[in-house]
């Protein structure tokens, strides 16, 4: 081999290894981006038929309603819907709080005194009296520097951000929707475009019934734990409540917030509530996410309970929360890809009209 061949061939190395770098760097730099783009797409796929139902509202002299202002009224009707929500059981969840927040001294005062009394009759066990009656000033010395506070100013300023972002994405992928796909579609070969199409649509389904499948899950946790922590006469019911349901948005630890926090009221009441209480998120922490969230998944995306918790516990692994939120989504637009491959590797000499048929009847 001559020098100038070796040189050649290290400078294209080096190129190579260059542009790989570069690619890797550039997918580092938006992933952020690409998973606001996901949350949007399954939002989208989770209103196009709310959409498409309104764009055929009959209007006077045959007109038909324009698509953009067909997304202006379901986002107007969501957030109607939501400020009803809010007035319903937000307003008493606030009350709540507030009632809390001034009864939080006496009942730190009454929490204190059942533990130390606890600690006179079982020797073994450490000061707990003393660790809460150290708490305020523990807190004053991080607050003091203020990076708690600034943390959570920045925290909820991204989230609303984000949100924003989630739902500016979301109602152009609805506005554009046609011309989104035609772009995808232009990638493809002639002859696989009508699959590709197929393809697109079955992911889009899959995508909007894992947006309601969550949404019913969110609405189920919370009716639950509020129905329950009224019957025993627990305070803030609704407060907890709605904190355990938002806790849905959390795969398989989510529910230990809300029962963090009514065990933490509960400590105040009557024994016999708070051992209630963990009996109670004992049994609702294996049935939530061994039985409901499975098999709500497979009536809505069509995965198998085993696949959905195999699922969450790769997404969480793979990339935390967010993962894990987006997991079964992911995994249901995989299982579609999947068996489409399957039924063209079955298949090879069909043409790409007779798969199409197959499939459409089988949905």
């Amino acid at each position: 081999m001559s020098q100038r061949a070796f040189v050649g061939r290290v400078v294209t190395v080096l190129v190579l290894v260059g542009l790989a770098w570069l690619v890797v760097w550039f997918v580092q730099q938006i992933t952020e981006i690409m998973i606001l783009l996901l949350i949007s797409a399954i939002l989208a796929s989770g209103f196009a038929p709310l959409v498409e139902w309104i764009e055929r509202w009959p209007l006077p002299r045959g007109m038909k309603m324009a698509r953009g202002i067909a997304i202006a009224v379901l986002y107007v009707a969501l957030f109607a819907a939501l400020g009803f929500v809010v007035s319903m059981i937000g307003i008493p969840a606030v009350a709540q709080g507030r009632l809390f927040v001034q009864r939080l001294p006496l009942e730190i005062q009454t929490l204190q005194v059942w533990l130390a009394n606890l600690q006179s009759q079982y020797r073994w066990l450490p000061d707990l009296a003393g660790m809460i009656s150290r708490l305020p000033a523990e807190l004053g010395n991080f607050t003091r520097y203020g990076v708690t506070a600034a943390t959570v100013l920045f925290s909820f300023i991204g989230g609303l951000a984000a949100a924003i972002a989630v739902l500016v994405f979301a109602y152009y992928m609805l506005l554009g929707h046609a011309a989104i796909k035609g772009v995808f579609l232009a990638l493809l070969p002639p002859a696989e475009r009508p699959r590709g199409a197929l393809v697109l649509a079955r992911i889009g389904t899959k995508f909007g019934a894992w947006f309601r499948g969550q949404f019913l899950l969110m609405l189920i946790t919370s009716l639950v734990v509020s129905a329950f922590l009224l019957a025993i006469g627990m305070p803030y019911a609704f407060l907890l409540g709605i904190l355990t349901g938002i806790g849905e948005l959390v795969p398989i630890l989510g529910l230990w917030i809300g029962a963090a926090a009514t065990a933490l009221v509960a400590l105040s009441q009557p024994h016999w509530r708070l051992f209630a209480i963990i009996a109670f998120f004992t049994v609702y922490m294996n049935f939530e996410p061994h039985v409901l969230v499975p098999r709500i998944m497979y009536r809505a995306v069509g995965l198998s309970p085993l696949l959905v918790i195999f699922a969450l516990i790769s997404g969480i692994k793979l990339a935390g929360i967010i993962g894990g939120l987006l997991a079964v989504p992911v995994a249901a637009a995989l299982q579609v890809i999947f068996s489409e491959i399957a039924a063209e590797i079955q298949s090879p000499h069909e043409t790409p009209e007779a798969p199409r048929t197959r499939h459409v009847s089988r949905r």
